[in-house]
């Protein structure tokens, strides 16, 4: 059974133990490894033994920047203990990979997340839907715990909330708060910004224009809101960086005559990483893809979302229009 926590109840549950594994999601985005560096970090600054990483465990050169990663170690090589497994924005418990072995070990795992579409799973949960990011909630469990949150950290977690943000573009005003306390304790902002939103090699950006040429408009779709979808197949995405392969959704959610965009990536041959996102106007409500992801077996927020879905292109697509409506 999993016992709601707030952040008060998280900082009891880390106090407990001198051992830590502390785990985030595969295909680590900012807020996620930003939050488990952040909280690594401080861990390790009370004297716990941490074991930091993710499945696989191979960072992203653009996620390079974020203080802390050059601490992260493949999964393969964190020994299974009795302490504490930490889960850090994960949506359900495949999302956090290969770590079976790591659960069973623990005397108790303790999820900390913000997506509202998670079911529930460890023996603790901090579960917050309305928090910008699971930084913000890192932070609010540093702070209960009485943690010194250091320039490295603030860095850290400022990567998660400025990218799960938009840059501040949604989140509201916890975000702004957030972030100012960030900055109080020393975030470094500019040159990381810079690093995780805008930084792009000049090849890519050859493969850019190929890719945004194969852009598909459906005008009428979702009941007439509109759709606007692109498929990157598995020969350039293993040959290109994850990190721009991943950027591609911002392009299409900016299509204005589409309020909902999907992107699908076919990381492995036949296995297709989707990620929906959807906006509303003054006339109509954003759909919640969270749902639509969550019926293929994902999840997310209700205007960001994703999902991993087995097939070939045309049937993946025909599910997902099917879905979408």
């Amino acid at each position: 059974m999993t016992t709601a926590v707030d952040a008060a109840g998280a900082a009891d549950v880390l106090a407990r133990h001198r051992e830590v594994t502390v785990l985030c999601h595969v295909r680590p985005d900012a807020d996620a490894l930003g939050s488990s560096c952040g909280l690594a970090r401080a861990l390790r600054a009370v004297g716990v033994t941490v074991h930091h990483s993710f499945d696989p465990g191979v960072v992203p050169d653009a996620l390079r920047a974020i203080p802390g990663t050059d601490g992260v170690v493949p999964l393969s090589r964190v020994p299974a203990h009795g302490g504490l497994v930490v889960t850090l924005d994960c949506a359900s418990p495949d999302r956090v990979g290969a770590w079976e072995r790591l659960a069973e070990a623990a005397s108790e795992v303790l999820v900390v997340d913000h997506h509202g579409s998670n079911p529930g799973f460890g023996s603790h949960m901090y579960l917050d839907p309305t928090a910008a990011s699971t930084a913000s909630l890192v932070l609010e469990v540093l702070v209960a715990g009485g943690h010194v949150v250091d320039a490295d950290i603030a860095t850290s977690l400022y990567a998660g909330l400025v990218t799960d943000t938009g840059s501040f573009r949604w989140g509201g005003s916890d975000a702004h708060e957030t972030a100012r306390r960030l900055l109080e304790a020393g975030a470094e902002s500019e040159d990381l910004a810079y690093d995780l939103l805008d930084a792009r090699s000049f090849a890519w950006l050859r493969v850019l224009g190929e890719l945004l040429a194969t852009v598909r408009l459906e005008a009428d779709a979702v009941g007439g809101r509109g759709a606007v979808w692109l498929a990157v197949p598995y020969e350039v995405i293993a040959a290109a960086d994850e990190d721009d392969v991943e950027s591609l959704v911002s392009h299409l959610r900016g299509v204005r005559e589409a309020q909902v965009a999907v992107l699908l990536k076919e990381y492995l041959p036949g296995e297709w990483a989707v990620s929906l996102r959807s906006r509303g106007d003054a006339d109509r409500e954003a759909i919640d893809v969270s749902a639509v992801a969550a019926a293929l077996g994902g999840g997310g927020h209700p205007s960001a979302a994703g999902c991993t879905v087995r097939g070939d292109l045309d049937a993946v697509s025909a599910r997902l229009s099917g879905l979408l409506g």
